[in-house]
């Protein structure tokens, strides 16, 4: 099934997309997100995550990571910004 955006194909055709993820537990967000890109004939596509997990379930990679961690599923890593102190937690 096609995802509803907020803007047109015909906006992103021709232009680089960047999909940006905060953190990356089984790649499932992730590959939803590209998946409507897919169908749209943009430029390039690239993935950035803020924290790669490495627990990937789904055929998919980051093109740009800010941090790896190797945790066990058990743990739970949240991502808060705020003003002028932007932190990762590992629970």
């Amino acid at each position: 099934s096609k995802v509803n955006f907020p803007f047109a194909d015909k906006e992103l055709e021709g232009k680089v997309v960047f999909v940006v993820d905060d953190v990356v537990n089984s790649g499932r967000t992730l590959i939803y997100a590209v998946r409507h890109f897919l169908t749209v004939p943009v430029k390039k596509l690239r993935t950035l995550v803020l924290v790669d997990r490495g627990h990937n379930k789904f055929p998919i990679r980051a093109d740009y990571v800010g941090i790896s961690l190797a945790t066990t599923l058990q743990e739970h890593v949240s991502v808060e910004f705020s003003k002028g102190k932007d932190a990762v937690y590992l629970q």
